[in-house]
């Protein structure tokens, strides 16, 4: 899908200040943002973000709409503070939200208070899940006006998990993976389809991690950052965590205090954990995929940090999952 260019500051700033009602300290580009350009808007007594999509036929409508009942069942996200249906930048939808106090948890956070917001976070992960999706995959995002179930793209679970599932593990299995590791993956899919369907379609944050859950002074302050929305099983957020967990700080892990946070809410049974591991492994297998596909290796050969970590971690969940399916 076509992307448009990022506005400059210079186009975004008399927007924002006609649609707040107030004049702007300062306006800065946000460049961490990956499926919308996010800009930081200081005023004298409050600090908010203006996001666009940058394809002119998407709109905000569905991600307002999840703001509105995730704050409706008392989830920490941010407030939605300006969203017309119709007005746009540029033919692409924006939106404006407000700031969540504290910063992500990746930085510097002793053990202890970390894992205490992890615990708080797991409990309102578990909140997010209540919500339902029609479908699976990306919630839709083709109407401004958008009323009734958020829909997903694709209609059952089975096709969402094996589209281009076979041209997956092909890339791998060019790029290192065993042909054993490969009729692994293969197979464990296969077993646990059932699991994988077994709770039904839910709203999922979609890129749960560390990064997008805030705290302020060892308090857990809120999740961020819905801009990756799916409808899947509920479990898919905590295996994208499980995934991803001790990928910034090796000696420091979080999914042990998540899980137990999100069994408080939404208790975690057995065969859930082996779901867990199901979905770590898929988002796994996609990702690499994703990379081998679209990047190359640098003139060394070596593809980076980040996919070391990834192999390594679906390696562990394959032989993990070996005996349990």
């Amino acid at each position: 899908m076509q992307k448009n260019d990022a506005p400059s500051i210079e186009q975004v700033k008399p927007i924002a200040e006609e649609c707040l009602h107030t004049f702007a300290i300062s306006v800065e580009r946000v460049l961490h943002g990956v499926s919308t350009y996010v800009y930081r808007l200081e005023h004298k007594d409050s600090v908010m973000y203006l996001r666009i999509l940058p394809e002119k036929d998407r709109s905000f409508g569905a991600e307002v709409q999840v703001h509105s009942a995730l704050r409706e069942l008392g989830v920490w996200v941010p407030e939605v503070m300006y969203y017309a249906p119709g007005q746009r930048i540029w033919d692409m939808s924006f939106m404006i939200v407000n700031e969540i106090a504290g910063a992500n948890v990746i930085g510097d956070c002793p053990p202890p208070a970390y894992e205490e917001i992890l615990f708080e976070a797991g409990k309102q992960l578990a909140l997010i899940h209540q919500v339902q999706v029609n479908g699976y995959s990306w919630v839709k995002r083709d109407s401004e006006l958008h009323q009734g179930p958020l829909q997903g793209e694709q209609t059952s679970l089975h096709d969402y998990v094996n589209e281009g599932l076979e041209e997956k593990l092909a890339l791998l299995s060019q790029h290192g993976f065993q042909r054993e590791e490969v009729a692994a993956i293969r197979s464990i899919f296969h077993a646990g389809i059932s699991l994988m369907e077994w709770h039904g379609s839910r709203l999922v944050h979609g890129d749960f991690d560390d990064d997008h859950i805030f705290a302020h002074q060892g308090i857990f302050t809120g999740i961020i950052d819905f801009g990756e929305i799916q409808g899947s099983s509920p479990l898919y957020d905590l295996g994208h965590y499980k995934l991803h967990d001790g990928q910034h700080h090796s000696g420091r892990k979080g999914f042990r205090s998540l899980a137990a946070g999100y069994s408080e809410v939404s208790a975690l049974s057995a065969e859930d954990q082996t779901e867990i591991s199901l979905w770590a492994i898929w988002i796994g297998v996609r990702r690499l995929a994703r990379r081998y596909k679209y990047n190359r290796p640098n003139s060394a050969g070596h593809w980076g940090r980040v996919h070391d970590y990834l192999r390594q971690k679906v390696q562990l969940e394959i032989r993990l999952l070996g005996d349990r399916l």
